[in-house]
Order: structure tokens, then C-alpha cells, then sequence
């Protein structure tokens, strides 16, 4: 689909559900329409999106095809490292690759079906707040209308929730957290859901422990009141309880199997520079101001009125709080601001809520109040589908780079004898598509590159900063380094050497390794020609005569 065409589509989708809240005769088919028109406009970004796939997402299913095949939660067997950060998507994934399902269908699925269940933690909130105050503005369809479809138009959440990340699995257990949070806060003998869905959330990522650690901050201060405090204290040693019988578990375990407190893949992406933050700072704001981060906080500042704000300090701290973890790590170098999606859905709930309470205090009539968020919701969406445009671009490169890497990696299971190790920068697709021992050159899914300290951590990609030449050539020694994806043709030593000289990586570990003279003194070009693609790598020279293939040179 061109982005003309998707930019029409989309407003269409926007205008007819627009139409259909404002016409319904009944709040239900109101509620109804707007879910089907978000869910409708997540299937249009689902036309560009969803033959896309992370490379990152192949890691998580070698992870997952490892534990359902008896080698336990691993990148390559008998080798326990943290490659990944999401146990519970690994962990689905695996019960649905033991029972042979394909992976990439099933985590299409389960984003899909998650970016519901944000929808539907939306409308928790909303529901709650119409019912706490009926004259307030909020309780209008319409602003659950501009909720949900703001939310899909940002691109954001379908894009991440098509791309086999656990991304949108997250964003809708933080945001049924923080829904059912708030709901229990209005009830003294409510069950805490919301630790539960709290608990899932930090078994989902690692930064579900930052939100559930905000919201027990809340519960905790609720008992500072001296005329319920023995009620408040009973809540709050209750959800404590119910989070850490579920997190605490997990957690022993991992630190036990693993050996680290943290994941590999904060040690191989975070050092504590000034460069790492003033990166995730420059992150925070290009996809905050894209997303309208800013106008959705000034929402939320509006929304904390008598009535509300409690509910409002709560999603501001908890919004905050994982922004600031965002500052902290660095940032990323992936497109659609994977890292702000979780709290995107909790700041348009909270920012729209606080906007239609100052629209309702307008000296206005009738249906004009929702005939302006109307007008405002279709100018926030061609705010918000400027950052779709990537779909025709940098995705589609993407989208051709991985399917070049699973083809290469199928022919590496077929042809290179099984105890060849294959080294190489990206290797989420590769390393999915074979069963070989797969080093990981950046460090994701290698303890040893990922605890290397290297200079100038927060310049560079993030991600793609950690090396380890030595580690590499001297103790690795794979057969096989893979260096680049499909090219055009084959290509030799000195044009190899020739082009980086010539071309700069933005990737420190390429560079450190071509520039090395033991890399040439041990490991000889080949070149292979699959379906018009040449696949350029580097063997080891002692090996060459093991590894004979069709249009291999």
C-alpha cells in the first residue's frame, strides 16, 4: 500500500468511527464502534507491517525452540546466557514450538490478540472515570473513540505488536496493571489483580519491576492515612504479597541458572556514560514529540483535579518513571520507539481524559463538544501518520535484510558440518534457521563480549557498541564469520578491505575486526550465489576443504 493510500485509509477508518460513536443510539454500540474502528485501523497498518519481522524477534525463538526441544533456555546448548528479556513470551512461545506450531505466525497472533487487550485496558480506565464522575466530559464515547483510535494512529503499537517483539504483550499488562490499580483503589475489599497483572508485566521485561515498584510506592503511601491505616496496611501487605509470591520465584531462579542479577543484554547495552544518556534523552524526546508525549502530559497535568488526583499523580510517576528508564539504558537504534510504546496507551488515556475535562468546561452546547474532539482527533492523526511514512522505506530494507539472513541460515544448517560455530553481527534469523553453535559478535547472547568495556558506549547504535577481537580470533575461532548480508556479487580480500577502508561502519565491532591482521593471516572470502544474491563471509583457512557446495566459490 502507498503511503497516499494508507494516509486516506486510515482518516476513512477515522471518520466513519467518528460517525458511528456520535450516531449510536446506545452507550454499548457507541463502545463498540470505537474498538472496531482501532482494531480496524491496526489491520491497515497490518498491510505494511506485518511482513516485517525484527531480527531480534528470531532470537527469542531460537530461545524458545531450544527450551521446547530439552536444552533448556538457551542460545546455543550447554551454554547458560541471558540473551533475551522477556521470559514469559519465550515461554509461550516454546509450549507452542512443542507442540509445532510455527513461530512467527503464533507471534504475530499473540500481538495481535495483545494490542486488544491494551484496548481493553483503556477502557477500563475510561469506564472508571465516567463512572466517578458523570459530568466531568470524560464519560462521552467520543473520548474513548479518541483513546483508542489516537493510540492505533500512532503506528507505534502495530508495528511492534506485528514484529514478533513481546512489546505490545507488555504494553497490555502494564496497562491492565495500572487499570485495575486504580479500579481496586475504590474498593476496600477488592482482590489485587493489578499485582498479578503487575507480576506478568516484570516477567515480560525486565522494566515491569520499575512499574510494579511505583505502584507499590502508592500503595504503600495510601497507609500513611491515620484514619485507614489498619485497612490500608491489610491492602498493601496483601498486594506486596500477592507480587512477590509470583516475581520472586522467577527472579531466584533466573539469578541462580544465569548467574547475574541483570539479563546479558543490559550488560552487553548499558555503561554508565554521560554519551549512553544524553542518547536516550535525544531518544525520549524525537519520539515523545512525535508521539505527542508533550500535549499528553499537559492532559494528565489537567486531569489531577480533586476528583482525579490520585489517579493522575499515579500515571504521571509510572509514565515517568519508565521514560526515565529509557534515559538510562540509551535508547535504541530501531525505528517506532519500541521502548516509549508501553506508555503510550496509559498517557493517551490519562492526557485525552484531562483534555475533554477542559473541553467540557467550554461554553458549549449539544454535540459541539464532541464534534471539536472529533476535529482533533483528525488532526492529531496526520500528526501521528507522518511517522508511518518509515513503512515504505527503512522497513522494507529491513524486511529484504532478514529474509536474506534466513536464507543464508538455511543454507548453513544444510551444508556446514554440525560442529561449526557461525559468527556473525545480526544474528536473530541465522541462528534461527540453524541449529549450529552461533556466536553472537555484538555480545546479546555472549557473556563474554558483553561484559568487555569498550570506549565510547553512547556514540554509536544502540545495541551494536560491545566487541571483543581477541575473545573472536583467538578463543572462539568460528569457521565462519558473516560479515554483511546479500550484495550484489561476489567479492575478494583487498575489495573486502578496500570498501571498509573506504566506508565506516556505524557498527564498532565490523570495523575493530576487518581492521585486524589476524582476521586475514586465518580466514580466506567466500563467496555463494543463492536465488541471484551473493552471500560474502570469511572461513577459517584450515577448514575450506570441508566445506564444498553448489555455487559456493
Amino acid at each position: 500500500m502507498s503511503y497516499p493510500a494508507f494516509v486516506l485509509a486510515s482518516l476513512l477508518v477515522a471518520a466513519i468511527t467518528s460517525a458511528a460513536v456520535l450516531l449510536s443510539r446506545s452507550r454499548w454500540m457507541s463502545v463498540s464502534s470505537a474498538f472496531a474502528g482501532a482494531t480496524a485501523l491496526l489491520l491497515i497498518h497490518a498491510f505494511g507491517f506485518f511482513r516485517f519481522f525484527a531480527d531480534d524477534s528470531y532470537i527469542t525463538f531460537r530461545y524458545s525452540r531450544n527450551l521446547a526441544h530439552g536444552f533448556g533456555p538457551t542460545w546455543n546448548a550447554g551454554v547458560n546466557v541471558e540473551g533475551y528479556t522477556n521470559f514469559s513470551w519465550m515461554l509461550a512461545l516454546a509450549l507452542f514450538s512443542k507442540l509445532g506450531a510455527d513461530l512467527v505466525i503464533t507471534s504475530q497472533v499473540f500481538g495481535g490478540v495483545a494490542m486488544v487487550a491494551t484496548f481493553l485496558g483503556v477502557y477500563l480506565l475510561w469506564r472508571r472515570w465516567s463512572e466517578d464522575e458523570p459530568e466531568s466530559g470524560i464519560g462521552h464515547p467520543m473520548v474513548l473513540c479518541a483513546m483508542l483510535t489516537g493510540i492505533a494512529f500512532t503506528g507505534a503499537l502495530p508495528f511492534w505488536g506485528f514484529s514478533g517483539m513481546e512489546t505490545a504483550l507488555f504494553t497490555a499488562f502494564l496497562t491492565l496493571g495500572a487499570a485495575l490499580y486504580i479500579s481496586e483503589q475504590r474498593h476496600d475489599r477488592a482482590i489485587p489483580w493489578s499485582a498479578v497483572a503487575f507480576a506478568a508485566a516484570a516477567l515480560t521485561r525486565p522494566e515491569g519491576a520499575i512499574a510494579a515498584a511505583v505502584t507499590a510506592v502508592f500503595v504503600l503511601a495510601r497507609t500513611l492515612d491515620p484514619e485507614r491505616r489498619a485497612i490500608e496496611v491489610r491492602r498493601a501487605t496483601f498486594w506486596l504479597s500477592t507480587f512477590a509470591a509470583l516475581y520472586i520465584p522467577y527472579f531466584t531462579w533466573r539469578t541462580v541458572y544465569y548467574g547475574h542479577l541483570l539479563p546479558n543484554t543490559f550488560y552487553a547495552k548499558v555503561e554508565p556514560t554521560s554519551a549512553l544518556y544524553d542518547r536516550g534523552l535525544d531518544y525520549v524526546w524525537t519520539y515523545g514529540t512525535r508521539y505527542l508525549l508533550p500535549a499528553m502530559f499537559v492532559g494528565m497535568a489537567i486531569l489531577a483535579k480533586p476528583s482525579f488526583r490520585r489517579d493522575a499523580l499515579y500515571l504521571m510517576a509510572l509514565t515517568g518513571a519508565l521514560l526515565g528508564v529509557v534515559i538510562f539504558e540509551g535508547g535504541e537504534s530501531f525505528p517506532h520507539g519500541r521502548l516509549i510504546v508501553p506508555v503510550l496507551p496509559l498517557a493517551y488515556a490519562g492526557g485525552i481524559a484531562g483534555l475533554a475535562m477542559a473541553l467540557k468546561q467550554l461554553p458549549l452546547t449539544g454535540r459541539q463538544p464532541a464534534l471539536i474532539a472529533a476535529f482533533a482527533l483528525t488532526l492529531g492523526a496526520l500528526a501521528l501518520l507522518r511517522s508511518s511514512q518509515e513503512l515504505i522505506g527503512p522497513i522494507a530494507n529491513e524486511r529484504t535484510a532478514v529474509q536474506q539472513r534466513e536464507a543464508l541460515g538455511h543454507w548453513l544448517q544444510e551444508y556446514t558440518p554440525p560442529d561449526y560455530t557461525i559468527a556473525a553481527f545480526a544474528v536473530g534469523a541465522i541462528g534461527y534457521e540453524t541449529d549450529r553453535p552461533v556466536l553472537d559478535m555484538l555480545g546479546l547472547n555472549d557473556a563474554v563480549i558483553a561484559h568487555t568495556t569498550v570506549p565510547n558506549v553512547g556514540k554509536g547504535l544502540g545495541g551494536h557498541e560491545k566487541y571483543n577481537v581477541d575473545y573472536v580470533l583467538d578463543e572462539a575461532r568460528p569457521e565462519i564469520i558473516v560479515i554483511s548480508d546479500g550484495e550484489g556479487g561476489p567479492v575478494t580480500e583487498d575489495q573486502l578491505r578496500a570498501a571498509t577502508a573506504a566506508s565506516v561502519s556505524p557498527v564498532p565491532a565490523r570495523n575493530a575486526l576487518v581492521a585486524d591482521p589476524r582476521l586475514w593471516q586465518r580466514y580466506d572470502v567466500r563467496s555463494l550465489e543463492l536465488d541471484g544474491v551473493w552471500y560474502n563471509f570469511l572461513q577459517r583457512s584450515d577448514t575450506i576443504s570441508y566445506l564444498q557446495a553448489p555455487k559456493l566459490r
